[in-house]
C-alpha cells in the first residue's frame, strides 16, 4: 500500500477537527492526547496520515462525519483515503481550483474507466497521482 501524502493538512480539514472537537465536547487534555496520537500536538502541524488517523478517532468516539462519505474508508484493494485526498488536492492544484468534482470524474472515466473515485483501485489511484504530478509538471514549464 503506499504510504500516505506527507504534506501538511488543509484549512478546511484542520476546520473538521475543531468541528469534531466541540461536537464531541473534548476537554483540551483529551483534545491533545488524540493529537498526540496523530504525530503531533497541534492540528496545523498534522500531516494527512495524522489527519486521518485523528479523525479515525474521532469517528470511534461518535462524531458523525462527512469522512467517510468523502473518502469511502479503508476497503481492501481500492484506494485509502489520503489516495483519495492526494488525487483532489493534486487535482485542484493542477485545475488552479477551477474545474469540479465532476470534471475530475470525467477525467478519471477517461484514463482509468471508472466513473466515480470510490471506483478506484489502489494501484490506479497510485497512477493517478503520477499522472497528475506529471500534468502539474508540465503544465508548470510551458
Amino acid at each position: 500500500m503506499p504510504v500516505p501524502s506527507r504534506s501538511k493538512i488543509s484549512k478546511k480539514q484542520i476546520a473538521l477537527i475543531q468541528i469534531a472537537k466541540n461536537d464531541l465536547k473534548l476537554s483540551d487534555a483529551e483534545y491533545r492526547k488524540i493529537l498526540d496520537v496523530g504525530g503531533s500536538n497541534s492540528s496545523k502541524m498534522l500531516d494527512q496520515l495524522g489527519f486521518e488517523i485523528v479523525m479515525q478517532i474521532m469517528i470511534a468516539k461518535g462524531f458523525k462525519s462527512p469522512f467517510n462519505k468523502k473518502f469511502f474508508g479503508h476497503r481492501k484493494g481500492m484506494a485509502s483515503p489520503s489516495q483519495l485526498m492526494l488525487i483532489r488536492e493534486l487535482w485542484n492544484e493542477y485545475t488552479q481550483g477551477v474545474a469540479t468534482e465532476a470534471e475530475l470524474q470525467k477525467w478519471l472515466d477517461h484514463f482509468f474507466k471508472v466513473s466515480s473515485l470510490r471506483f478506484l483501485t489502489s494501484a490506479n489511484a497510485g497512477k493517478a497521482i503520477t499522472a497528475l504530478k506529471e500534468m502539474k509538471r508540465r503544465k508548470r514549464s510551458a
